[in-house]
């Protein structure tokens, strides 16, 4: 009976309760950590899931296998990385209000980076150009290669997904052609048109002759000419440019480039060579000193094409008229810009190995050299780039355009140290047919 009562005392019944107690709380605990390491596995495995989507992702967006960042990573030091989002929001969402302009493939915006600096994006329209990511590429590499005070100067670049974009330098004054086509208000005296058509000239020399590299860039035009605050010129969008092997004298490549500016053989045989910019170059000179576009069909037919219109003021001896009338105002020294615009003929010679080149021709604006061969009249294309004599055969447009590399090169100017530059180094001018004698204001 004793042991009986003992056995259900106060004491024991305690003793049963508390053993009890803990293997209940053991229990939860143990279903606790069970649950807490099942759902950490489950996020992991639902992480490795999500970044197995998201690469897949990018991969069918057409992410190139060698993108931006990869030449980063790899041979371009010299320039910044930026996430799409900081330039997203740099340009307000690439809103329409800094809208730039437009490059060779794609719009071109204002935006303001996080440290205050502010840029030109250009960013890549994909899918208005095949070959659009090949080009974007392309211009990252020449950019980035090249260093010249007359070059515009890239900071960085951005390739996320299908996204393709170039951070530029901006340039306060934009684009030349705004100013030279009538769309801004700013007027440009000799002198500042002089130093524009001098640091062109002097990019191009260093694309052609002074870098590691000979580079054609296959697309002068006013509006790739990018003015800085003191309208110093910068030569932009390399989207086109090509490299150029040292041992030929041209390339045979499909035509690319804009119309009105376009070398005949280049555009007739896709004959490449630096000649073709310096074609360029000369309608660019003209359009600079007129301050009116190579092609404008509002005006009288004579006077629409301005190569065509230049020449022949030139055999009337009526150069003179081609100036910009406000310039007149400004005053200029007349046999200066009569130089200027004998050197234009000169880079629209219709044969390529008559052309100067881009050296040639700075020593001649420099007045460091002398003209001692007159230009012939050049052929001219209208809009669609066809020969204005249409009685002339295509075989006969083919055989008159020789292949660089089957002509001879003719000097244009003679060297500083050449016997016959004088001493009084008095640099003639050679005069157009029953032309009268330039004044000097």
């Amino acid at each position: 009976m004793r042991q009986l009562l003992e056995a259900i005392s106060p004491t024991s019944l305690s003793i049963n309760e508390d053993s009890s107690s803990t293997n209940h709380h053991r229990s939860a605990l143990f279903f606790l950590l069970g649950g807490l390491i099942f759902l950490l596995s489950l996020l992991i495995l639902l992480f490795i899931f999500w970044k197995y989507i998201q690469q897949e992702q990018l991969r069918k967006s057409g992410e190139p296998e060698n993108s931006c960042k990869d030449y980063y990573r790899g041979n371009i030091k010299t320039i910044s990385y930026f996430k799409f989002q900081a330039l997203k929001k740099a340009t307000k969402n690439f809103h329409e209000c800094n809208f730039l302009g437009k490059g060779g493939f794609g719009p071109v915006y204002l935006g303001k980076l996080q440290d205050g600096r502010q840029v030109a994006i250009k960013k890549l329209s994909l899918e208005k150009s095949q070959q659009g990511d090949e080009e974007f590429l392309a211009e990252v590499k020449m950019i980035t290669s090249i260093q010249h005070k007359n070059l515009v100067r890239l900071l960085g670049c951005c390739s996320e997904g299908s996204q393709r974009l170039l951070v530029y330098e901006y340039m306060k004054n934009k684009s030349l052609d705004l100013i030279i086509y009538g769309k801004s208000e700013e007027y440009l005296n000799w002198s500042t048109r002089l130093e524009i058509i001098l640091g062109i000239a002097r990019g191009l020399q260093y694309l052609h002759e002074d870098s590691h590299m000979r580079i054609v860039h296959r697309d002068i035009k006013a509006s790739n000419i990018l003015l800085d605050a003191k309208f110093h010129p910068r030569i932009g969008d390399f989207g086109l440019a090509k490299f150029f092997p040292e041992e030929q004298s041209y390339l045979s490549t499909t035509f690319a480039g804009t119309l009105g500016y376009t070398a005949p053989e280049y555009a007739i045989k896709g004959e490449l060579s630096e000649k073709a910019d310096i074609y360029s170059f000369g309608v660019l000179l003209l359009e600079i000193i007129s301050c009116r576009k190579h092609t404008d069909l509002t005006l009288p037919s004579e006077m629409q094409y301005l190569p065509e219109y230049a020449w022949k003021l030139y055999a009337r001896s009526k150069i003179v008229d081609l100036i910009d009338p406000r310039m007149r105002n400004g005053g200029f020294v007349e046999k200066y810009v009569m130089q200027t615009i004998h050197v234009a003929l000169l880079c629209l010679q219709p044969q390529a190995n008559v052309r100067p080149s881009m050296s040639e021709i700075v020593a001649i604006l420099t007045w460091k050299g002398k003209m001692v061969k007159a230009p012939i009249k050049p052929d001219f294309f209208d809009g669609g780039c066809r020969v204005k004599d249409e009685n002339v055969s295509w075989e006969a447009i083919l055989d008159y355009y020789p292949s660089p590399l089957e002509s001879k090169s003719y000097n244009l100017i003679q060297p500083p140290n050449s016997g016959e530059f004088t001493e009084s180094r008095s640099y003639s001018l050679i005069q157009p047919p029953n032309s009268r004698e330039f004044i000097v204001n």
